[in-house]
């Protein structure tokens, strides 16, 4: 704060105190407004930590830097009230924020040359090749098994795109918007993102460096695939599916067959899978691989390892599983996407492969089937790990490995431990593809997965097959019942990774189903029951463990939102004791009530400009009077009543606060403080004034804090003669009961508030209300109400436990509320 703005302060102070009230006021109100935006911006963070919402990582960087622009406007408005303490504050503010923003900043991305290279300098980039291109490098290094060549795009080249367009930050604007609960908002900003990608230009060193590996891989007029290769793909997450390949690709179109690669990496699935999976954009650069077409004459996966569980198989291959190799004819696209069911043969993984089963017409060779598996089982010793092996051959039988990943095998083991079949009637019989897990849920018919934009959450969707869309919605879905598809399409191993039960040839399942009829799906024998057993819990798909970015958000949160400045008559209430912006949020507002309750003196909460109400009800409120908000009746009273009161929003909160159809106890003290200071840890001190309530009031405005002991409630509202500029916006948040208990009593509040025409949210046990625009005669009639809601709420936590006692609370309040209204 410069030295002119000081001496206006004291000048003010000497010969205009009511001009130094004024602006005392205005900063204070606008304190609050600031203190309520920084409260918003740290709980829709937590609401992202604690995974209650899904967000992209450009929506945590923002809300950080919205959060820290808020909180160090919060800080210059108590600067602004008090010029000549505080001084320090903005010093530990910029500290805190630093720290947070190295928590949460994503590191730049690396930009360096080579940007194309052929798949035998792999090894060398690996981190510019991507998941796949990487794996296929170290099959082609450790290995003689037989795969086509190959040129990789790398992940350099894709930033390069971005930075020379400038298209970041255009990237991130969009992201930061992103809601997985809204879908077609969703679909709006990837079709946004995907043009931005197909419309920028192509920088002429990369252009001329993948046109030239094109040109080698395409001689002859050879076509080419172009597959992604992203840099978080067939890793910890497999994205099976998410990104797009471009097939019969000639090399004077490889510009745009890059771009389209590119651009599939903000299609609505891929932008969901990623963010479930808790990655940033930039973390999931996108490299790109370029092969010589195959023509093959058939396609298909290989699982090393079948998920499913084969109970009827001889004892040494029970114990070791069963190897399964899927074929369709021709191109394996229409396998992986789930539109095609695939023959399949079941053969044993030990050296020899002897057959479980096998179709008569499977379209490979049996000489060649086995010289396959053993190329999987080759594949298995490399990685360690159960494979899924993407393969072609073509016209002569010449087999090609065009993918290898680990299997997503799903619960398949530990499910089998506990299976209970449901003794509910059969509506159909499928077969397994999924988790082998039971989930049950209202049905949803939709043929066509394009036609999916949103589905309620808890359902089990039926349709007509696996596409890769339905990964968009899987956070939604308690169960996938299909007509079509295999456990080989990447759907289904997407579904595996979520814990989600998939059953596929349910042959009659469109025209059986009816829509909202409750089904369980059983993922491990591939029966649909109707109904649901009582044993059954709710469920939903289980959320991977968060990688990359969203790890880093926890060791952010610290210094975010926990909370250690708690009683601020301690003497570590101070700012050399912050440790976190929630800890200089809390700072700011206490001593900016402070100091619009200490105009005159310094001697603590309640003196000097503020004085206490005199009232029958036991609760310690102090009042402030700024503007006509008492009658000239209160002139000089050390203490003042109910009666002296004069502003409407006042009068009107008190007249329903003061109901006489409420029991207060006879006297506040004698409640037993010590089991309160028991329930809530020690963080309120009986004697502490961090027990007053108080309120700031004028002819027309009222900010109020109600304080139980335990919980708060503000009330902030507007109430005069213009209905266009009256408002409420109310608060609730805390309370003395278990968890679970105070969950009921939001929302029993929150059952009261929408019925009377208020907008509520809630997050835990953090209620926000508000009521539009409405004449003051409305609002007073809500304020009373409201005032109501506030006497009858104030220890109910204790006593809910159960769901039900919501209706019988909400008609005692109901009965209540027409015996005040008979009172007006």
């Amino acid at each position: 704060m410069s030295f002119r703005e000081l001496f206006l302060h004291w000048t003010y102070q000497a010969f205009s105190p009511g001009t130094l009230l004024r602006n005392k006021y205005n900063a204070f109100k606008e304190l609050l407004r600031l203190d309520d935006q920084c409260l918003e911006r740290i709980a829709d963070l937590e609401e992202i930590h604690y995974g209650r919402e899904q967000a992209d990582w450009a929506r945590v960087e923002w809300l950080c830097e919205e959060l820290g622009h808020s909180l160090r406007g919060l800080i210059e408005q108590l600067q602004a009230m008090a010029p000549s303490r505080y001084m320090d504050l903005l010093d530990y503010f910029t500290k805190i924020h630093f720290y947070v923003r190295m928590a949460v900043t994503v590191p730049d991305a690396e930009i360096t040359p080579p940007f194309v290279f052929p798949l035998s300098e792999t090894l060398q980039h690996a981190k510019q090749a991507g998941g796949k291109a990487l794996h296929l490098a170290q099959i082609a290094h450790a290995t003689d098994l037989p795969m086509p060549p190959a040129m990789v795009v790398s992940a350099s080249a894709f930033h390069y795109f971005i930075e020379a367009n400038e298209l970041r930050p255009q990237l991130d604007e969009r992201l930061r918007k992103v809601r997985l609960t809204d879908p077609s908002e969703l679909a709006a900003l990837a079709d946004e993102m995907q043009q931005l990608i197909i419309e920028a230009d192509m920088p002429e060193t990369i252009a001329n460096e993948i046109e030239i590996a094109a040109m080698e891989l395409g001689a002859g007029g050879k076509p080419l695939a172009v597959r992604s290769s992203a840099a978080a793909e067939d890793g910890e997450a497999s994205f099976a599916g998410q990104y797009a390949s471009v097939l019969n690709v000639q090399a004077a179109g490889i510009m745009d067959a890059w771009k389209e690669v590119v651009a599939s990496k903000y299609t609505p699935r891929a932008i969901a899978y990623r963010i479930m999976h808790g990655l940033a954009d930039a973390e999931t650069p996108m490299a790109v691989l370029l092969m010589p077409m195959i023509e093959p004459a058939c396609a298909g996966v290989v699982y090393t390892r079948d998920p499913e569980l084969h109970a009827d198989l001889p004892p040494p291959d029970r114990e070791q599983g069963a190897m399964a190799i899927y074929a369709v004819e021709g191109l394996g696209e229409a396998l992986v996407d789930g539109s095609m069911t695939p023959q399949t043969v079941l053969l044993s993984r030990r050296p020899q492969h002897r057959f479980f089963s096998k179709p008569a017409d499977f379209p490979v060779p049996t000489p060649t089937l086995k010289r396959l598996a053993d190329h999987a089982m080759k594949l298995e010793e490399l990685f360690g790990t159960p494979q899924d092996v993407e393969w072609a051959m073509d016209s002569r039988n010449r087999l090609y490995i065009l993918q290898s990943r680990a299997v997503q095998s799903g619960t398949a083991e530990s499910a089998a431990l506990s299976h209970a079949t449901p003794d509910l009637p059969v509506l159909l019989t499928a077969t397994p593809a999924g988790a082998s897990t039971m989930a049950a849920g209202l049905a949803r018919v939709i043929p066509q997965c394009s036609d999916i934009q949103d589905v309620p959450r808890g359902t089990v969707l039926v349709t007509r097959n696996l596409g890769p869309a339905l990964s968009r919605v899987i956070d939604r879905l308690s169960a996938v019942v299909a007509l079509r598809g295999s456990r080989a399409s990447h759907f289904a191993s997407v579904a595996r990774e979520f814990g989600l039960p998939v059953v596929v040839d349910a042959t009659g399942c469109l025209e059986s189903i009816e829509d909202g009829t409750l089904i369980t799906v059983d993922g491990m024998t591939g029966a649909i029951h109707l109904g649901k057993p009582e044993s059954l819990p709710d469920r939903l798909p289980l959320m991977p463990q968060p990688l990359g970015a969203m790890q880093r958000l926890g060791q952010a949160m610290p210094r975010i939102a926990k909370l250690n400045l708690t009683d601020p008559m301690a003497d570590n209430f101070a700012p050399e004791f912050c440790r976190s912006m929630h800890d200089l949020v809390r700072f700011a507002h206490e001593h900016g009530v402070e100091e619009m309750f200490t105009l005159v003196g310094r001697s603590g909460r309640g003196l000097s400009g503020a004085r206490r109400l005199k009232t029958d009800i036991p609760i310690s409120l102090f009042l402030l009077n700024l503007d006509d908000g008492l009658f000239h009746s209160a002139a000089g009273k050390p203490d003042i009543t109910p009666d002296d009161i004069r502003s409407a929003p006042m009068w009107a909160l008190w007249f329903g606060l003061s109901c006489n159809r409420v029991q207060w106890p006879t006297n506040l003290k004698h409640m037993d403080w010590a089991e309160l200071d028991r329930v809530s840890a020690g963080i309120f001190n009986p004697d502490s004034p961090q027990l007053a309530s108080y309120a700031v009031l004028s002819h027309t405005y009222m900010h109020m804090m109600v304080r139980f002991g335990y919980h708060f409630s503000i009330v902030d509202t507007l109430c005069g003669p213009d209905g266009r500029q009256n408002y409420i916006k109310f608060r609730f948040k805390g309370g003395g009961g278990r968890p679970e208990q105070r969950i009921l009593r939001i929302q029993f509040i929150e059952r009261v508030l929408t019925r009377f025409g208020f907008f509520v949210t809630t997050r835990g046990d953090l209620l926000d209300a508000r009521h539009p625009h409405e004449e003051d005669h409305i609002i007073q009639k809500r304020l009373a109400m409201l005032g109501l809601l506030l006497a009858r709420t104030r220890m109910m936590d204790m006593g809910l436990t159960r769901f039900e006692q919501i209706d019988e609370a909400e008609q005692a309040f109901l009965e209540d509320l027409d015996a005040l209204e008979s009172q007006e």
